[in-house]
């Protein structure tokens, strides 16, 4: 369990599809897909926040892409929602 309300990120084990798992500070856990053409990095930071680094993979390599996330936005990129889209009822 995370603790001082910062997240822990392991690198996921026997599944092909999933490259981290990230537990948050309130225990939720994100897996962070394994993609084809890019690898992506998330490493949790003192403040709470997350360093989302996604490299692509083809020659010449590109410039890393790197991003500060709050957990409430690494969960909505990853979290089990994501891409779902959502209806409001009146």
């Amino acid at each position: 369990m995370a603790v001082d309300g910062v997240g822990k990120v392991e690198y996921a084990k026997d599944n092909p599809f999933v490259s981290q798992i990230v537990t948050t500070s309130d225990g939720k856990k994100i897996e962070i897909p394994q993609m084809v053409g890019s690898d992506t990095k998330v490493e949790p930071q003192d403040d709470g926040t997350y360093k989302v680094t996604t490299q692509g993979v083809r020659m010449p390599r590109p410039e890393p892409e790197v991003k500060i996330l709050t957990e409430e936005e690494l969960v909505a990129k990853y979290g089990d929602q994501a891409g779902k889209n959502l209806q409001v009822v009146a």
